[in-house]
């Protein structure tokens, strides 16, 4: 009889020791989980940068293959596609992507003399990297969000 008492007592020990391995488990699901989406999100804002850059790029290319005196920035985004002044088809964008965090349509920064400057994300997200920015994106420093990273031109 001694032999059943004293089995009865290890079993409810192994189901609560069982009990702490599920909670340990969880916990450390749950840790990875965190530091997954902290990676994700690092990962779609130097996608973020990189796509806004290559706007940027594409907006100053277009800007200086104004043909005569006068530099003009595209009326839309579409021009950086295939620049309709001139005959033959000249590209600065291969696509017009989109905006890797939100997944929508980059927002325009219209330039005082017409015409865009620039691009934007709308997302109100706060970004994860604060400094360690190019000079030219200096004032992507300390910023709140990521739409208040703009990618201009600055001629």
């Amino acid at each position: 009889m001694v032999v059943i008492m004293a089995r009865g007592k290890q079993q409810g020990m192994v189901y609560l020791w069982a009990l702490f391995l599920v909670f340990l488990l969880g916990l450390g699901l749950g840790k990875s989980l965190e530091v997954y989406s902290t990676t994700l999100q690092r990962d779609k804002e130097q996608e973020l940068l990189d796509v806004g850059r290559l706007y940027k790029q594409a907006i100053y290319n277009y800007y200086l293959s104004s043909p005569g005196y006068e530099k003009k920035f595209p009326t839309q985004l579409s021009d950086l596609l295939k620049d309709p002044r001139y005959l033959t088809t000249r590209r600065y964008l291969r696509k017009l992507y989109l905006d890797p965090i939100t997944q929508q349509a980059f927002m325009p920064i219209y330039a005082p003399q017409g015409g865009i400057m620039g691009v934007y994300s709308p997302s109100t997200r706060t970004p994860l990297k604060q400094r360690g920015f190019m000079p030219d994106e200096s004032h992507f420093n300390q910023a709140q969000h990521y739409k208040d990273w703009g990618f201009r031109v600055m001629p």
